[in-house]
């Protein structure tokens, strides 16, 4: 085979070698080694190289202040703690938009987060407290929300009315205080009467509705997981939300079939809702019963054991004669 059939003689341009003075700086370096044979010269490195060596090189020069933590892979991440007035529902803590409810001494705010009311709102309806109280630190300071004039508490019942005199306001309940309210004094005007409850949310100016940021921020928590809690609440009063994905927590039973196989697949699902509904009776009858402090007891005429006690003051209802 031809030399220049291989390769293209002609067609290329001539290759020219130049040779090298021994001081041009290549410290006698083997820049083109034979392909046959194997010289002991070590070989120059490219000037890519030597730019990409030279850059590694100024970086690890520059980073030998910086200082690294070992990480330990079994340490649990710390969680913050956060303080007794924080919303049970999210977790928001700031003072000016927090309430307590008296009833369970359990703090909620006045933002509404995933729920359609407030979670202060939200807590009242669903475990049907009343009660409410503002923190110390908010622009009202420690105060229990009540009636002026007769001292209710029932937060769902009073409004506010404005007192012309002066730049104050009149915390009334609806009934009958509002009504009655200009026989009391004639700057309160019944027909100018708020309530302190504006579409599902306590007033801005009672209990700050917290920003959008705080908001988002906070832990997110539904309708239905508060629901969850509320109920988890009735058998472990220091549950929190964390402790709904916990395994076992929400089991419900099986439910009713319309046929059976026999006596014990019955039995085996009935049993557990006997149980339920036992347990529920009895809790029902242990939350209806009130503290009446002090008892008298004495003996009467017909030889009968008679007991005297103070009726328990409870607001929304009224105690007969025969209640036991």
């Amino acid at each position: 085979m031809d030399f220049d059939e291989v390769y293209g003689g002609g067609v290329g341009e001539t290759l020219t070698f130049v040779e090298t003075a021994d001081d041009d700086g290549l410290l006698h370096g083997g820049t083109q080694d034979s392909t046959f044979a194997f010289d002991h010269h070590f070989s120059i490195p490219t000037q890519s190289s030597q730019i990409i060596h030279g850059n590694l090189t100024g970086s690890v020069e520059n980073n030998a202040d910086l200082t690294f933590h070992d990480v330990d892979e079994d340490e649990q991440p710390q969680i913050e703690k956060l303080p007794e007035h924080s919303c049970r529902y999210c977790g928001i803590h700031e003072s000016s938009c927090v309430a307590m409810c008296t009833v369970c001494n359990r703090w909620f705010c006045n933002g509404k987060g995933s729920t359609s009311g407030s979670h202060l709102i939200t807590h009242l309806v669903r475990s049907q407290h009343k009660e409410v109280c503002l923190h110390r630190e908010s622009p009202l300071g420690e105060t229990q929300l009540e009636c002026y004039q007769c001292a209710s508490r029932n937060v769902f019942m009073l409004g506010f009315i404005p007192a012309k005199a002066d730049s104050l306001v009149v915390i009334l309940c609806r009934h009958p205080c509002a009504q009655i309210a200009s026989q009391k004094d004639p700057s309160w005007q019944g027909e100018e009467w708020k309530p302190l409850i504006h579409e599902r949310q306590l007033l801005s100016w009672i209990v700050n509705v917290p920003s959008e940021q705080a908001q988002l921020r906070a832990r997110h928590i539904t309708a239905a997981q508060a629901s969850r809690l509320e109920d988890l609440w009735k058998e472990h009063p220091k549950a929190t939300v964390e402790d709904l994905d916990r395994p076992g927590v929400d089991t419900e039973p099986e439910s009713v079939l319309l046929r059976y196989e026999d006596a014990f697949h019955y039995r085996r699902i009935f049993a557990p809702l006997v149980r339920e509904e036992a347990e529920f009776d009895r809790k029902t009858k242990e939350s209806q019963t009130q503290s009446v402090g002090h008892v008298r007891w004495d003996q009467g005429l017909n030889k009968k054991h008679l007991a005297f006690f103070p009726p328990p003051k409870v607001y929304g209802r009224k105690y007969e004669a025969d209640d036991r």
